[in-house]
């Protein structure tokens, strides 16, 4: 459910946001330039007074026009339509219904509301090749975060299409590659209101609510840019957006979010860039030790007080030590001077962060293998962190190298000796979650192991959650992966979930029941009691 309790954003635009009121897109059929639209009247200049706005974030089918036979404009009349009628309902994601169980999702009513407005960029920045056109382009673009922040919905349209000129198949997968979308998806993650939401659309049936989550390798500045120059841009234009939002958890006194934020710079907002992680928010800083005779004893010093702890083994309410975001931010010399007062190599965060699907008692070495952070976890490893050390839900830092794509990671916990063939809940082991999360690179590194892999399953692993991409298919298929093999349980656990989602699957339906389709209920998926 939505809520109406976020107050009115009323930061100046370098362009006005101009947008389509739902019934005028629903009846175009095709799609027209930006000055067309807005010498016939077609457009509104969105203010929040009047409804809710959603802002389309999408490929191109073709190098001159966004959409040449309006195919991606389609889908999304159509999912509007059913959205609006209740005809196709708003799913959560397989991983976030799995383990922490359904939750409220957009529902008719939502939607129903208050009146949509649609952003689209065709249609909402201008189009002429004019220097005078080119000059309002410019500053559409330059607004184009200010505008997300207004919206409400943030729509990846992403049906599975060929891309005119180019050939190729454009898809959520082909989208997440994209620099600026990366960027615009960022921009939802970091606006200031709270009652924003992410919808993935692939079709007129499905739409999924996205998790904010995003991994080190889903950074902005490591994502494919047409001008490479954009590349430098993209990253001051992050600047912008961390510091208000570092300052805004600040203001609200959330000290979780500020520092999960503050660590979380290096490793993702600015990878690959030239902008340095913002480090001065908190005033007043005083220390105790010669920065001369002691620069390491200032180091941390300086790391307490812009995150707001008094000692080197606090815990904060969310269940986490400062040695937790160290590891996070990365420096390898912080986290030695941190062990040397006494934090311990093991730290694991207490508590589940559910909005980045870190379960409880996921340790220091597994945060520095999903961080990408090298060195902070060479370091825990000399200090003789476990490589065995379980969540939860039964992952080690291997799973986690695996499910960030961490190549390196994996290649070292391999040499430190990691079992590469340790199951997690409900009975999965690394190689299974890097083909369900589409982490070519842990994959490769994986078979490059000197250990025969059982394949059994890889295929339905990428292609029932998010990591079906046509390079982990290929991936698979070279490695002799069986195109025609069927789903095997592993264990009880997988026959119980089996069981029960089908039958849950015939009275509430969703994503994760659908991979348990009733069909499957033959003598062979029988619980056996």
């Amino acid at each position: 459910m939505l809520s109406d309790s976020t107050p009115a954003l009323v930061e100046n635009l370098a362009y006005p946001m101009y947008t389509l009121p739902m019934d005028t897109l629903l009846r175009m059929t095709a799609v027209r330039p930006h000055e067309e639209l807005l010498n016939q009247g077609s457009l509104v200049e969105f203010e929040e007074v009047l409804g809710r706005a959603m802002f389309i974030s999408h490929q191109w089918l073709a190098n001159e026009h966004p959409d040449p036979e309006a195919q991606q404009w389609k889908v999304l009349q159509e999912a509007i339509r059913n959205l609006y009628s209740g005809r196709s309902l708003v799913t959560l994601p397989i991983q976030s219904e799995y383990f922490y169980g359904r939750h409220s999702t957009l529902s008719r009513e939502d939607f129903q509301s208050k009146p949509l407005f649609i952003w689209y960029d065709y249609v909402s920045c201008p189009q002429a090749a004019d220097s005078r056109g080119q000059e309002h382009q410019k500053q559409a673009i330059d607004s184009i975060v200010s505008y997300i922040e207004r919206c409400v919905y943030f729509v990846v349209l992403c049906p599975n299409l060929p891309h005119k000129d180019q050939g190729f198949v454009l898809s959520e997968a082909t989208w997440a590659e994209r620099g600026w979308c990366r960027a615009e998806r960022l921009a939802r993650k970091l606006a200031a209101r709270e009652d924003g939401c992410i919808l993935v659309v692939e079709s007129a049936m499905r739409q999924t609510l996205a998790l904010h989550t995003a991994r080190p390798i889903d950074a902005p500045g490591l994502g494919k840019f047409s001008v490479e120059s954009d590349r430098s841009r993209i990253g001051r234009v992050i600047l912008q957006m961390v510091w208000k939002k570092l300052l805004y958890f600040l203001e609200q006194g959330d000290l979780h979010n500020y520092r999960f934020l503050l660590n979380q710079q290096a490793a993702f907002f600015f990878a690959n860039t030239d902008i340095d992680p913002i480090d001065a928010l908190v005033p007043y800083f005083k220390s105790q030790a010669d920065p001369f005779t002691a620069p390491l004893d200032v180091a941390v010093e300086w790391f307490l007080h812009q995150n707001g702890f008094q000692e080197p083994i606090s815990r904060d309410p969310a269940g986490w030590t400062p040695l937790c975001y160290a590891v996070m931010a990365g420096s390898p010399s912080l986290i030695s001077a941190l062990l040397e007062r006494k934090a311990d190599c093991n730290d694991r965060i207490s508590k589940h962060k559910k909005d980045f699907m870190f379960p409880k008692g996921m340790s220091v070495l597994a945060l520095a293998a999903y961080f990408h952070n090298t060195g902070a976890l060479q370091v825990l490893l000399a200090a003789r962190a476990s490589l065995y050390a379980c969540d939860s839900h039964r992952k080690t830092p291997l799973h986690w190298a695996c499910i960030s794509d961490n190549d390196t990671a994996v290649r070292e916990l391999g040499e430190a000796h990691a079992d590469l063939g340790q199951h997690a809940i409900p009975g999965v082991d690394p190689l299974n979650l890097a083909c369900a999360f589409g982490s070519v690179g842990a994959m490769t590194e994986l078979f490059g192991r000197h250990q025969r892999f059982c394949l059994q399953n890889s295929l339905h692993f990428a292609l029932g959650n998010e990591g079906g991409s046509a390079q982990v298919i290929s991936t698979l298929i070279q490695a002799r992966a069986d195109v025609n093999d069927k789903f095997h349980t592993i264990n009880g656990l997988w026959r119980f979930i089996i069981f029960t989602q089908g039958l849950r699957h015939k009275f509430s339906p969703s994503l994760l029941t659908t991979l348990s389709p009733p069909e499957l209920h033959s003598s062979r998926w029988r619980l056996r009691i």
